[in-house]
């Protein structure tokens, strides 16, 4: 599977991340379970941020990251430079370390 690409050979279990993310002068930190999207962890846990399409196109729900790697399922909706300057998509983004921090807006 794709995923198996991304461990590395010290991964032990993958279990939930801790992400923090910054939106309108606001700061949250939430627990991303494995399997889920940013976005998803952030609408379960009743944070209104930005999102259409869900598919990794549109680019609503667009941040930067700041810190931290995440694995994107869908690349489409950004450029190669959006890429190479840090920017995601919430709805196909998963973390990958557990010090993952998000600008959104």
């Amino acid at each position: 599977t794709h995923g198996d690409v991304l461990a590395g050979p010290d991964d032990g279990p993958v279990k939930s991340r801790s992400v923090t993310i910054q939106y309108e002068g606001s700061e949250y930190v939430l627990t991303v379970p494995t399997g889920k999207t940013i976005l998803d962890a952030a609408l379960d846990e009743d944070i209104d941020l930005p999102y259409s399409c869900q598919a990794g196109l549109c680019t609503a729900c667009r941040g930067k990251c700041l810190s931290g790697k995440v694995h994107l399922d869908e690349r489409e909706g950004l450029s190669d430079s959006e890429i190479a300057k840090g920017y995601i998509l919430t709805c196909v983004a998963h973390p990958l370390t557990s010090d993952v921090v998000i600008e959104i807006g």
